[in-house]
């Protein structure tokens, strides 16, 4: 494919649906040029996964990869030898998705519009490996998403806007503020969840072993999970904390909030 022609599909792209992911095509084109600093952003998110990966060892592995986008992760796997399938249940962002293999000229790399909760779904083989990241905040029911995720694959890598507030060992579930996303419906947030809720619906469905990345800075929760004895699980979780007067503040300011509504009789007690 000549540069002009890379050019003007990308653009074309872009005014049916804005880039989310950036890639960097032949010619140096890239899908959504400038300094990405959200947490949710592909490149910001690869450093944090980076060693995750690394740790799993993908060679020769198949992937399942849900909620894939426009297949930037996909194409991660692919590159270290794995075998992979992205689904996603948005037209635009899997047509995104074979844009670019075609652009990159990928052979490793399949691309499905895909619901988790249809037959074509259930009659996919098992993967070593499945791939949630953004995906969990996106969907009405996580708990019948992660159901559908562990019938697939005996280890998941999760990554969520994870809820960053109140007892962070606690099973909490916050239900978003924000409005449905009119310009981009699958990307409307609904539930954020504390990384213990994940857990505990997830021993539920039979997985034991969990790895963690807890960083408070960042929004973004990463959690490892199997059925699986992997090497990984008998690591300690990697835990940045910010300072106990740090914490303390967060936590406090909340606390405070809550304290004043019951007194002002807007909270019942």
């Amino acid at each position: 494919m000549q540069k002009d022609e890379l050019e003007r599909r990308v653009a074309e792209l872009e005014k049916v649906q804005s880039w989310n992911h950036n890639f960097i095509l032949p010619y140096s084109i890239e899908t959504r040029p400038g300094n990405q600093t959200s947490h949710g952003k592909n490149l910001v998110k690869l450093e944090r996964l980076k060693p995750i990966f690394n740790l799993l060892g993908l060679e020769n592995k198949s992937v399942l990869d849900v909620g894939c986008n426009e297949g930037f992760f996909s194409f991660c796997m692919a590159d270290a030898n794995a075998r992979v399938l992205g689904i996603d249940i948005d037209k635009d962002r899997i047509e995104k998705a074979k844009f670019v293999k075609s652009a990159l000229n990928s052979s490793k790399a399949d691309f499905q519009i895909m619901d988790i909760y249809s037959k074509k779904f259930q009659e996919l083989p098992r993967f070593d490996l499945c791939l949630n990241l953004g995906f969990l905040h996106r969907v009405p029911d996580p708990y019948s998403a992660m159901e559908a995720l562990v019938s697939k694959a005996d280890l998941i890598v999760f990554e969520w806007k994870a809820l960053k507030f109140g007892p962070h060992d606690d099973a909490f579930a916050y239900f978003s503020p924000k409005e449905i996303d009119v310009n981009d419906y699958y990307g409307t947030e609904y539930w954020l969840l504390s990384y213990v809720a994940v857990e505990r619906i997830l021993k539920r469905l039979g997985m034991n072993n969990f790895y963690r990345v807890d960083d408070p800075a960042q929004r973004r929760a990463i959690l490892v999970a199997g059925r699986v004895n992997h090497p990984i699980f008998k690591l300690p979780n990697r835990v940045c904390h910010r300072g106990r007067l740090a914490a303390l503040a967060s936590h406090t300011k909340r606390y405070l909030r809550t304290i004043f509504g019951i007194l002002s009789g807007r909270v019942n007690a």
